[in-house]
């Protein structure tokens, strides 16, 4: 049987190339027990050399802060949430999720646009603070500085009472037969958002079309639409056409 010292160094270069492991991948891999999986990787967390979360572990520090996110490729989201505009309609109720890219979109709308935007995101709902004709919901829960969003069991049960017309989720990583969050409370509120919304919508910049992320959300034919940059690789776009899946947009250049 392999050393533990050894087994835990293979762990933290899987990690470290792939940007997370799954506990249950890990125990096959290593002929071992997925008890000893989760101790491997409950010391290497308490060692600071990893994070876990459900099901396995990330890099830590892998992922950018919100804040981080908020003051990168602004021009970029900006075109994004300028293709993802003309989805809103006055009379409906949208449910806009936390993220960068959302909240570039929610900058560059009007008052009216809508008749409640209702979102996670505090940063979101200030962006529209001064709406009058379009009512803004902020969902209750615990503030999470690294996300930019309410998280927890409140925020979960407001989503599964709302029926929103038009959802704009946030998404991690996009593949055709995948949708990826890097966060598991993240992902339970982005499923719950997608059940719940008569029209689903998301804008992904390309860095996200090639990220790995650990938590599933759904798959591309969840969503109905999806906008992306206007250099998206061909080879994806044609995927998504071939497999009849969400309608695609195309930011300006």
């Amino acid at each position: 049987m392999q050393l533990a010292e050894e087994r835990r160094r293979l762990i933290l270069e899987a990690v470290d190339e792939e940007g997370k492991v799954l506990a249950a991948e890990l125990a096959r891999r290593f002929d071992i027990s997925e008890d000893t999986v989760r101790r491997d990787l409950r010391d290497l967390d308490l060692a600071g050399l990893l994070r876990r979360v459900h099901g396995g572990a990330v890099r830590r520090g892998g992922e950018a802060s919100f804040t981080q996110r908020e003051g990168t490729d602004q021009q970029r989201k900006a075109l994004l949430g300028q293709a993802l505009r003309p989805l809103l309609k006055p009379l409906d109720t949208v449910l806009i999720d936390a993220g960068s890219t959302n909240l570039a979109l929610a900058r560059q709308l009007d008052d009216g646009c809508a008749a409640a935007i209702v979102t996670n995101s505090p940063q979101i709902a200030l962006a529209l603070g001064e709406f009058r004709r379009t009512r803004v919901i902020l969902l209750g829960g615990t503030y999470s500085a690294h996300c930019g969003a309410v998280l927890g069991a409140r925020t979960l049960a407001d989503i599964q009472a709302l029926r929103a017309d038009l959802c704009i989720v946030g998404l991690c990583s996009l593949a055709p037969g995948r949708l990826g969050a890097t966060n598991d409370e993240e992902a339970v509120l982005k499923r719950a958002m997608l059940a719940g919304s008569a029209r689903r919508a998301a804008a992904v910049l390309n860095d996200r079309l090639t990220a790995s992320a650990p938590f599933t959300i759904g798959t591309a034919a969840d969503l109905d639409h999806v906008v992306l940059e206007a250099d998206a690789p061909a080879d994806l776009l044609a995927t998504l056409r071939r497999e009849g899946g969400p309608d695609l947009l195309l930011a300006e250049r």
